[in-house]
């Protein structure tokens, strides 16, 4: 790569970067082209060196936000008993950090309903997104094959927090939050048969 090259890259991903923060902040309708480079301290005719248009700007920056938060989302669970991973994940993901965190938080929760009233180029990376971090999530729970659980997880991880943030009570959002940790865990393949002693004292010490 040329130093021209590596350039012009650090600066499309200082751009996308911004566009990111900006998504999960306030939204797709907060990414303006203006917003995002002025957070990124660069002038309105940098952008088009770099994209064609807002929508793939958005595009990229939903893609690249949904990597980065999965990633965070899974770190460790491979290492762990399948119940054991899926506390985790919904633990990470349903939790006070995140509820509060819209710096680094999730996309698909920023963007909300946004998505599906939004140009095809931004479904179709929502589309690919969200595959992505269930095959993420599938193949760090040892479940390869098994994407359907990874897609549940999600979604009720996403409407439990969107559902968490739209409420003025933090007293009801908490209470959101661990509703859907708990029926997430209670709908594991162990746990058809009975609640177990473990999500007894999980939901005590809460």
């Amino acid at each position: 790569m040329t130093r021209r090259s590596a350039r012009k890259a650090t600066m499309r991903r200082k751009i996308v970067d911004a566009a990111s923060r900006r998504l999960r902040v306030q939204g797709l309708e907060g990414a303006t082209i203006a917003n995002v480079l002025g957070d990124a301290g660069l002038t309105h005719g940098t952008f088009y060196a770099h994209f064609e248009s807002k929508e793939a700007l958005l595009a990229e920056a939903f893609i690249t936000a949904a990597a980065d938060t999965s990633e965070r989302w899974i770190k460790g669970i491979s290492d762990l008993p399948i119940e054991r991973g899926v506390e985790l994940l919904v633990n990470r993901n349903l939790g006070t950090a995140h509820l509060r965190n819209l710096r680094t938080g999730c996309p698909f929760v920023a963007a909300g309903a946004e998505v599906w009233r939004g140009s095809s180029e931004l479904r179709e990376a929502y589309e690919q997104s969200m595959l992505a971090v269930a095959r993420k999530v599938s193949g760090a729970l040892g479940k390869q094959n098994d994407i359907d659980l990874a897609l549940a997880i999600h979604a009720v991880c996403v409407g439990g927090l969107t559902m968490a943030r739209s409420v003025l009570d933090e007293k009801l959002a908490l209470r959101i939050m661990r509703a859907c940790r708990e029926f997430v865990l209670e709908r594991l393949p162990a746990k058809r048969t009975g609640r177990s002693h473990r999500s007894r004292i999980i939901r005590g010490r809460r």
